[in-house]
């Protein structure tokens, strides 16, 4: 039982190129067949068995890319959720947000894309939230632009301050 389900969540290459690529190639073919049938619907030139399509030059639905990307200058520490301290959880968020013309995330454009935990989501959103980025740039003109952040989430230490301890006998500092 156990390796049938570790099977299934680890495709052989074979498995995957045919799910990525031969499954979503002939479902186009399809389409694309089907397209010419339709009345009154544009003919792609076909040469052979290929059809070829027009190539669209047009910026895609994301809008030109950058001359410049978002640079992050500065973003408070992820606080630790206090409720997991405990049990030492390490994990991460990836968050994908809009870095507006200003250098700011707002709140309505943050995604969260995945979490290890659901209790490290709401840290990292209110830490890009307070973010500060140097926006991107397109033709010398500030431009908003998405970005991808993971943020990373370490228990604290146990027992560990920063700052210099004297222990008696050992002298000053050590």
């Amino acid at each position: 039982m156990y390796d049938d389900l570790a099977r299934t969540q680890n495709p052989a290459p074979l498995e995957w190129f045919v799910v990525h690529a031969v499954i979503p190639s002939i479902l186009v073919t399809l389409a694309l067949q089907m397209h010419s049938t339709v009345q009154g619907a544009p003919q792609l030139p076909a040469y052979g068995e290929f059809v070829w399509l027009p190539v669209i030059e047009a910026p895609w639905v994301g809008g030109p890319v950058p001359d410049r990307f978002p640079l992050l200058v500065s973003m408070p520490r992820v606080v630790y959720p206090a409720a997991m301290v405990r049990g030492g959880i390490e994990g991460y968020v990836r968050l994908k947000a809009l870095v507006d013309a200003r250098g700011r995330v707002s709140r309505s454009s943050i995604g969260t894309l995945h979490a290890t935990d659901s209790r490290f989501v709401e840290p990292a959103r209110k830490a890009l939230i307070q973010a500060v980025f140097r926006p991107a740039r397109s033709a010398g003109v500030r431009i908003g632009y998405w970005v991808t952040m993971t943020i990373e989430f370490r228990p604290p230490l146990r027992g560990y301050t920063l700052g210099i301890h004297s222990k008696k006998g050992l002298g000053p500092g050590i």
